[in-house]
């Protein structure tokens, strides 16, 4: 059939362009010669993190090690995410009054986690308040964080039950056994009909002994999932590694030039040349003799012959495009690092206070995403673990915890707060919401990272300390009663 497509076996015919198939693509699918033939791969996306995870971890930790803002980031991260400790409160309720809390068994849940958490380290080197810090350090720098749970026959401890970190480089399929009808990827072990991890096998740090198969409910496996199916982590950092390393070695190529450039004070202009470099390379003892230079700190200074002339170096490194350059480098590093130029760099140079409110509102509620991630994977199935082995082990009196749990779970896992820029406004714009009954006392004592009861539990403290030594703590402060919001409202009522 001529002027068709016909496909018969290996018979092909001539193939005409489909007219109007070009016009119902996707612009962004069309290729022309301006896209510089980009056709990216699109493969598995366990394919591609196994083929990339092993370079982005090491040039990821390489720059943490060596560029000041990628370890500026990593420490945002870390102080936004898991702060400097977990804040952690039992939300038990009351069986005879469920609008009430129970304050005797929160306790007793409050003390058992607190004490499990100082010897939960199998190494004994760490609170896990510190291990958090390193597990979200693991998680930026590598894509995921690992924990291994163990048992230790100690006497002494509270409980049985301790905890293990494991880097991301341990896991491997190398000589590891599986079980029947399952499949091993990167060295997790997995249901191929459900996607479910069964188990997973890792080396020593060393890759030298065969790998230990554990099993999935003895792991905390912590990542970011970005497709289905996905079975690793990948550095959160990826898209900031190859603007990063130019940076980085854009900044260190201007210093060092500037640094070259400041040593020549000046240049000498002969009609000699070659007499004048002769001079200078003539070997043999007394060769120095005729060369008359003295040196003054980080300049030089030479004794010319006839015919010499100096002029001045002008020395205009870094030039006036550098800062700007760099700062416009530095917001999309920020971008890239989610986090925010202003804390990456340091400069709040021009900063009204409703744009640092702004910046500060942006990133709290940025990383409310990866605090409540990182409390899923690893802080409240951790929590679960302790009261478990504490209530087996006598050392918690729960009624029916292993019939029915849930109500001996509930739980609050509070995100780091940060102080306000401004505490004045910000005062006046609590007293208004919880006048309004638009946000509560407990609401705004958490943003800030602060237990509300532990809240009140130190003012009465602090009246109690004040009444045994004669004093009083007023009830409304000096400071409220001068604050501009109180005065601005009494301006109002003496106006009506």
């Amino acid at each position: 059939m001529s002027g068709a497509l016909a496909i018969s076996g290996a018979r092909v015919g001539r193939q005409y362009p489909v007219p109007g198939l070009q016009r119902r693509m996707y612009a962004a699918a069309k290729q022309s010669r301006l896209d510089g033939g980009w056709i990216p791969v699109d493969q598995n996306i366990n394919r591609i993190i196994s083929q990339s995870s092993a370079a982005i971890r090491a040039r990821t930790r390489q720059l943490v090690r060596d560029f000041p803002y990628f370890q500026r980031a990593v420490n945002i991260h870390i102080d936004y995410t898991v702060g400097a400790q977990m804040n952690f409160q039992a939300r038990v309720k009351d069986p005879s009054d469920p609008k009430r809390f129970n304050s005797r068994i929160n306790q007793q849940i409050e003390d058992a986690v607190a004490w499990a958490m100082d010897e939960i380290d199998a190494s004994g080197k760490q609170h896990y308040n510190e291990m958090r810090q390193l597990i979200k350090r693991q998680d930026i720098e590598t894509g995921e964080g690992i924990l291994v749970k163990t048992n230790l026959k100690e006497s002494n401890r509270y409980i049985p039950m301790a905890v293990q970190m494991f880097e991301a480089d341990w896991l491997t399929d190398l000589h590891a056994k599986i079980e029947r009808g399952n499949k091993l990827d990167q060295g997790i072990e997995y249901d191929p009909m459900t996607g479910r991890v069964v188990a997973l096998h890792f080396s020593d740090p060393d890759n030298l002994r065969k790998p230990t198969r554990v099993l999935a409910e003895e792991v905390l496996h912590g990542f970011e999932m970005l497709r289905p199916g996905q079975l690793r982590g990948i550095s959160p950092f990826t898209t900031a590694i190859l603007i990063a390393n130019d940076i980085n070695d854009y900044v260190g190529a201007t210093i060092d030039t500037a640094k070259l450039a400041a040593r020549y004070l000046a240049l000498v202009t002969t009609s000699d040349p070659g007499a004048f470099q002769a001079l200078r390379t003539t070997e043999g003892e007394g060769a120095d003799e005729g060369k008359k230079i003295e040196e003054l700190e980080h300049a030089i200074i030479e004794y010319l012959r006839p015919g010499e002339e100096i002029h001045f170096a002008k020395n205009e490194n870094p030039g006036n495009t550098f800062e700007p350059f760099v700062k416009f480098i530095s917001r999309i590093l920020a971008i890239a690092t989610g986090t925010s130029y202003e804390l990456l760099t340091g400069d709040y140079s021009g900063l009204a206070y409703v744009n640092l409110k702004t910046i500060r509102s942006d990133l709290m509620r940025q990383f409310k995403r990866p605090f409540l991630r990182h409390t899923r994977q690893f802080d409240q199935p951790l929590v679960r673990a302790i009261i478990d082995q504490a209530v087996m082990k006598g050392r918690l009196d729960l009624p029916g915890y292993f019939s029915n749990p849930y109500p001996y779970l509930q739980a609050e896992f509070m995100q780091p707060g940060i102080d306000s820029p401004d505490r004045l406004r910000d005062g006046k714009a609590d007293t208004t919401d919880i006048a309004n009954l638009t946000r509560s006392p407990q609401e705004i004592v958490a943003s800030r990272g602060r237990d509300f009861v532990t809240v009140l539990d130190e003012i009465v403290e602090a009246q109690r300390l004040a009444e045994e030594r004669g004093l009083s703590l007023a009830e409304v402060s000096t400071a409220l009663a001068n604050n501009p919001a109180k005065l601005g409202a009494e301006e109002e009522e003496e106006k009506k």
